[in-house]
């Protein structure tokens, strides 16, 4: 997913580069509350029968975005339309890591409070993701984690979107605040959902997923260019020492053929 800031008009652009569009002004964050537990308060279990591995969690700042009855009956019927079930519920099988083509963490926090149609695919809910981290490596959970958010055409019925505050692939790759902070999390929600290396992919390799799912035919080949394939072999090398140290699923990804 990614976000582009500007003004006026170019607020409507920059929700163009997300996967369902996201941007917008600099609206001031909601407070936040801080959480180091290694329980996920809002986790009603793994997505697998394996049990969860105990990773120590990263340090999680909370600022939930609005995500009421309204927004969770839209998402509800945004599943029915593209994946044949109603239901806002989320059970995690895969991580999606993204970035926001934004150096704004502000504007991020707007998009996804705004719950607004998306100029891209015109759409309610809104889009958003579970996390986004910032460029200083503070990790912001926006959305609890058993419920669904639009970031990633054809998954979001599985997804855990993280978002991070750049303007490119090579941006958030050469900050080692940021990366060391985005292992962590990835780490710890593999651990938490029984998630292997191979389950953590970028957005621009959703199509070849073989939990991708669209049943809107003009959908099925809409992707977006953050966090490619090459960038994402490299980050899940980088995950595979932190897999090792807790005993994490290393297996690869397994992908299918895109017909697009």
């Amino acid at each position: 997913m990614m976000l582009t800031t500007r003004t006026a008009t170019a607020g409507a652009i920059a929700m163009l580069v997300l996967v369902a569009g996201c941007a917008s002004t600099s609206a001031a964050p909601p407070p936040a509350t801080q959480s180091t537990d290694a329980r996920v308060e809002s986790v009603t279990g793994p997505a697998s029968d394996s049990a969860p591995v105990v990773v120590p969690p990263p340090r999680i700042v909370k600022r939930y975005v609005q995500y009421g009855k309204q927004r969770k009956r839209q998402m509800a019927e945004y599943s029915y339309r593209h994946y044949g079930k109603r239901e806002w519920r989320l059970t995690p099988k895969v991580i999606v890591e993204h970035y926001t083509a934004t150096n704004s963490l502000s504007s991020v926090f707007s998009t996804f409070s705004s719950n607004a149609r998306d100029p891209e695919l015109h759409e309610l809910p809104g889009t958003c993701t579970h996390f986004v981290i910032d460029r200083n490596g503070t990790i912001y959970q926006l959305v609890p984690l058993t419920v669904r958010c639009r970031h990633t055409v054809g998954l979001n019925h599985s997804a855990i979107g993280i978002e991070h505050v750049g303007m490119s692939d090579s941006a958030v790759m050469s900050n080692r605040r940021q990366v060391k902070a985005s292992l962590h999390l990835t780490a710890w929600l593999m651990g938490t959902y029984s998630l292997a290396i191979g389950d953590v992919i970028g957005h621009n390799e959703n199509l070849r997923s073989p939990l991708h799912y669209e049943r809107n035919r003009a959908w099925r080949c809409q992707t977006h260019g953050d966090f490619r394939p090459a960038t994402m072999n490299r980050y899940r090398k980088l995950v595979k020492p932190l897999a090792k140290k807790w005993s994490l699923k290393a297996t690869p990804p397994k992908w299918r053929r895109s017909r697009c």
